[in-house]
């Protein structure tokens, strides 16, 4: 064998080998790194004007926007978090101590008597439920107080990532376009539809989120339905699906209804059909009026996808995968396809 290509061939599979080492090496920091990309991408607008405010001291800047970005962002989402937590462990004495078994029967009674009516000998025990409910509660509760150190030094080195993706991601971005065998005009097209992707993403599923669980749990609050934060933040969870956010209105709305609370169930359902016909009908459509030129329908699963593969980072994830896809699959077809064809 020439001696000349078998260079080559050591050359290819030693990389090959010292690639997938350092693969497996960053694979825990993986959503670490995913996360701290994806704030740098949408913070870097802010990150240039403070550039410019000190004279281009990116080190500076990208120190002032991190610092912002916590007490923005990260101090109120600790204090949420804190209350979901101590709402979660109400509810759960509730459902351990039995506390709500008048509700029980009640709601149990609601949903027997008009099926009874067709079929007499129908029944559901719903304390059999109510167990569940509560087990389930203080196995999550204890993985979460348990990981508790793990995601606060997750949070510190998301800092720190953010810190140097914002400092340094022009020099990132030459490295990757220098490394990379493509046209300088494709890697900025792969770099651009990211950089569209992300922004869409956070804007169109993560802000709709955040203000459907805010005026959910807003909404929850003023009619006095218990753990209305807790509620507040499962619909901004559930508003990634169809019908996510609805169906947890509908719930407190037949809760307030089977409690006796009439005026707290009639204000619910207005406060319901304001505030879904506001974010579907304008606040939606508008979020993503600049967004990716994906079918709703495939993103969905793209979400919901990123979600069961890649976990929490997943939702953003997900569709950045896809957009890279089809974005690859357009170079392809002007890039491949036609030097085939010609």
């Amino acid at each position: 064998m020439d001696k000349d290509l078998l260079q080559k061939y050591f050359f290819v599979g030693l990389l090959l080998i010292v690639s997938v080492l350092v693969g497996f090496i960053f694979l825990p920091f993986l959503s670490i790194l995913v996360l701290s990309s994806i704030f740098g991408v949408i913070l870097t607008p802010l990150h240039i004007k403070i550039s410019k405010f000190f004279g281009g001291r990116k080190g500076i800047s990208a120190f002032i926007v991190v610092l912002l970005f916590c007490i923005v962002v990260i101090i109120p989402m600790f204090f949420i978090f804190m209350q979901v937590l101590g709402e979660s462990k109400d509810l759960y004495s509730q459902l351990a101590n039995h506390d709500s078994i008048g509700y029980i029967q009640k709601i149990t009674l609601a949903i027997e008597k008009p099926i009874q009516k067709i079929y007499p000998t129908f029944s559901i025990d719903l304390n059999q439920f109510a167990s569940f409910g509560a087990n389930w509660i203080a196995l999550h509760l204890s993985s979460i107080l348990s990981s508790a150190l793990s995601v606060l030094t997750s949070i510190v080195f998301i800092f720190i990532s953010l810190f140097f993706f914002l400092k340094d991601g022009s020099k990132f971005k030459k490295m990757l376009v220098s490394l990379s065998p493509l046209q300088d005009k494709y890697d900025e097209q792969i770099f651009d539809k990211l950089k569209q992707t992300i922004t869409s993403t956070v804007r169109g599923v993560l802000l709709v989120a955040i203000i459907q669980g805010v005026l959910a749990g807003l909404g929850l609050k003023i009619f006095h339905v218990p753990q209305a934060i807790l509620w507040g933040c499962i619909a901004a969870v559930a508003s990634v699906i169809p019908f996510g956010t609805l169906s947890v209105y509908l719930l407190s709305i037949a809760y307030m209804y089977i409690t006796g609370n009439i005026p707290y169930t009639i204000g619910l359902v207005l406060w319901t059909t304001v505030v879904i016909g506001l974010v579907d009908n304008f606040l939606g459509p508008y979020l993503y009026s600049r967004g990716v030129e994906i079918h709703q329908l495939v993103m969905l699963f793209a979400i919901l996808g990123g979600l069961i593969v890649f976990g929490p980072v997943g939702f953003i994830f997900g569709p950045i995968v896809l957009s890279l896809f089809f974005t690859l699959i357009n170079i392809y077809q002007g890039v491949i396809l036609k030097k085939t064809l010609l």
